[in-house]
């Protein structure tokens, strides 16, 4: 047991040795922050950078002289912009930084309420106890969410089968 949260409820969840269930909740909670944060910027910095590279690449083509200006450039920067593209569509950084920052919502709301002994934590016997088990099962739900976010060889496959046979019945 692990404040009062059964080891099959935590394993798994990347718990750190903690004191209080108090400080199980806050430590979950810095983790979801620094991995919203982590995300966010990751996810605002690609989309300037595609939005920067599409629209920078047909300019130098138009402005551009010379092989490096009028075609190099603007290859360097479509490709950029690819990948950038590609990235945000498998990586997920945009919807990651949701599910982190909700999660992080939903803990502190915890937090709050274990506080100030509001909703469950109001009356409760073991107030700590229901805090680690909200916390752990607050950390399972975000995996589960996390699941289907992440690139899925399958997924990519089938997309090439499928624009292999739309061009083979051109």
């Amino acid at each position: 047991m692990h404040n009062g949260v059964s080891e099959a409820a935590v394993s798994g969840l990347d718990v750190i040795d903690t004191d209080t269930a108090l400080d199980y909740c806050r430590d979950r909670i810095r983790h979801f922050k620094r991995k919203a944060d982590h995300n966010k910027r990751e996810a605002l910095r690609l989309f300037m950078a595609l939005i920067a590279c599409t629209l920078g690449a047909p300019l130098l083509i138009t402005l551009g002289s010379g092989l490096l200006w009028g075609k190099v450039a603007p290859s360097l920067l479509s490709t950029v912009a690819t990948g950038c593209a590609v990235w945000l569509q498998q990586r997920k950084p945009q919807q990651l930084w949701t599910l982190y920052r909700t999660m992080q919502r939903r803990l502190e709301f915890e937090e709050v309420s274990h506080r100030f002994q509001m909703n469950d934590y109001e009356g409760s016997d073991d107030p700590d106890k229901t805090l680690a088990a909200k916390t752990a099962a607050i950390c399972s739900a975000a995996h589960d969410y996390w699941v289907p976010l992440t690139p899925n060889p399958d997924r990519a496959i089938s997309v090439l089968h499928a624009e292999n046979c739309k061009q083979d019945s051109l």
